[in-house]
């Protein structure tokens, strides 16, 4: 139980504590993620490592080559066997470096003894290890390779949860396997293994592909790296940019595994629309119903319409790719935080998403929790609420630029505020001060992907959407919008109808809040209501931003309704779906 417990904490993504889990058991698990396991070969079967054939099948010098092995690194060549390339790569990292050889048999580790003593190879520790545990010491490789190996391990879970702890910060792990995608390959099925199934696995581990390497007769090799911060998407991202990889390389024989059943690669036309691209792209994944992960792409070269791949899982809990253009997104509301009734951020998502909101809008603190919180349970922080105040200067920045850092590969945007002390509401005298400090905020926001909506709000220098809208017409930058908010137009603008006000915003319009209200209302109080309650036209509102083609995130504002949470955006919620259904939806 302490390992089990142990490997938990370290790969909270996978469940380890279910005591119907197979590698609690000392036979493991007979399959995979939808792959069966392969038996190990046995040591009476060495020979074979050796066959006079092996190199013009396999290239272990070419192998050798791309690894790169270098003089005083510590190299762990895990399934070993009799040494193939255990012994090359102890004599590439020279006297100051050392090679773990690790095996389950310990008859194949006394052939490798063997054959390291005939070659004069001293720098070589052979390990005997268990199947769950390669007994590696901690924080101890530069590289761990696993050739022809990964395929037979019975517990996965376990043994690449020790492989994560025995790497060195910036560690690989290379995983060398027979090419299931080529028939031309003569060797058995369950030896075998796709690029899709290799990405699917070692993302469960908390891994991050990092490379791959082609040029091998028989086999791909791929490099991972450990995951810094593997969220409840992080397997979903890591199968969507092999995905992307497969598809940019234009190998449709790799591109088939990461279909569904019934997807076939000549059905899509999409994929000849797809270049060879110089740089990974820039993922962004957003929730779907169904607990399916819609995937928006972004890289030089790449229109923004040519991929955007739809993920589900199968009842085997292998992600897929179920269409490659995600359908338009249906209107969709998120609970802002002002309503959400405080406590644990996690009490605080999961009513939302109970209630059947598409997610959360949140503030700055604890904005990496909600996020957490929101994608494990199928929804999306879709934006996060700032004020700065300009006059304060670039360090002024400093949390907004963390809460992108927090929002970069989720739907996320950033809803700005913007005081400036010393400069009266509405100003333009505060211009010039503004667009500096927001030119070095979207540079930022490039490197992130994530949006920033000017959010005009009462009694603030930004108070108006025509404020907003000065600033965007002045800078013209792709990620910078506008949020339009209908408490502080009703509290700001001489009329209580913003359909003109959207039409001329239309071209920056990113987001849109909502509430109930009284047209004539006076204070926050009545022009901030529960959804269902006052005289304010919903279903105009909507109408027009159907009219504009607005797909923006909508939310729900909550700020100072005096009842408990549930309550209210339950009736709010109510009132929303009638609205839909009104509209036809």
């Amino acid at each position: 139980m302490l390992l089990a417990l142990a490997c938990a904490l370290l790969a909270p993504w996978v469940a380890l504590q279910d005591p119907t889990d197979p590698e609690q058991s000392p036979d493991g698990r007979t399959h995979f993620l939808g792959r069966a396991i392969a038996h190990t070969m046995h040591w009476t079967g060495a020979s074979w490592l050796l066959r006079e054939t092996r190199e013009d099948e396999e290239n272990g010098a070419l192998l050798l080559r791309w690894l790169a092995a270098r003089p005083g690194q510590v190299i762990c060549d895990l399934g070993c066997g009799n040494g193939y390339h255990a012994l090359p790569l102890a004599e590439a990292v020279g006297e100051a470096g050392k090679v773990f050889g690790v095996d389950v048999q310990p008859e194949m580790l006394k052939l490798l003894k063997l054959r390291a003593d005939e070659r004069g190879v001293q720098n070589l520790v052979c390990i005997e290890a268990a199947v769950d545990d390669p007994k590696l010491p901690l924080a101890s490789c530069d590289l761990v390779l696993l050739v022809d190996v990964y395929h037979e391990l019975s517990h996965p879970v376990r043994v690449m949860g020790h492989v994560r702890r025995a790497l060195r910060p910036g560690g690989r792990v290379v995983l060398v396997e027979f090419r299931a995608e080529d028939p031309n390959v003569p060797i058995k099925a369950e030896h075998t293994m796709t690029k899709a199934q290799v990405v699917r696995e070692m993302a469960e581990h908390g891994f991050a592909l990092a490379e791959q390497f082609d040029e091998l007769p028989w086999q791909h090799a791929m490099a991972f790296t450990v995951a810094a911060e593997p969220g409840p998407r992080h397997a979903a991202e890591q199968f969507a940019r092999g995905f992307v990889a497969a598809v940019a390389a234009g190998e449709l024989r790799n591109v088939a595994p990461f279909l569904a059943p019934g997807v076939a690669v000549d059905s899509m036309p999409a994929l000849d629309s797809v270049p060879a691209l110089a740089a990974p792209p820039r993922i962004e994944l957003r929730a779907v119903e169904g607990g399916k992960v819609a995937v928006a792409l972004e890289a030089a070269g790449l229109a923004p319409d040519a991929l955007a791949p739809l993920l589900a899982r199968d009842g085997e809990g292998r992600w897929q790719v179920e269409a490659l253009r995600v359908p338009a997104p249906s209107r969709r509301l998120y609970a802002m935080h002002t309503g959400t009734g405080g406590g644990a951020v996690a009490t605080q998502v999961a009513l939302a998403l109970e209630l059947g909101f598409a997610g959360v809008v949140w503030h700055l603190d604890q904005l990496a929790a909600v996020r957490r919180a929101c994608e494990a349970r199928g929804g999306d922080a879709v934006a996060a609420y700032v004020v700065v105040d300009v006059a304060t200067g670039p360090e002024a920045l400093a949390p907004a630029r963390a809460a992108l850092q927090s929002l970069a590969g989720g739907p996320g945007m950033l809803w700005l505020g913007l005081l400036q002390r010393g400069v009266a509401a509405r100003s333009p005298a505060g211009d010039a001060a503004a667009v500096t400090l927001l030119e070095q905020l979207l540079a930022d926001a490039d490197r992130t992907g994530v949006e920033v909506a000017l959010y005009p709000h009462h009694a603030f220098w930004l108070e108006t959407a025509e404020d907003a809208l000065r600033l965007c017409e002045r800078l013209r930058h792709p990620r910078l919008g506008l949020c339009f908010n209908l408490c502080h137009f009703l509290r700001t603008d001489a009329t209580d109808d913003p359909t003109a006000l959207l039409r001329a915003c239309r071209a920056h319009l990113r987001a849109v809040t909502i509430h109930g209200a009284d047209r004539a209302g006076a204070d926050w109080a009545t022009l901030i209501r529960p959804l269902d309650e006052g005289d304010f036209d919903l279903v105009g509102l909507l109408r027009t931003l159907d009219e504009l083609a607005f797909t923006g995130p909508i939310g729900l504002q909550g700020f100072g309704i005096a009842r408990p949470a549930r309550e209210h955006l339950a009736r709010s919620m109510g009132a929303w779906r009638a609205a839909l259904e009104q509209l036809g939806r």
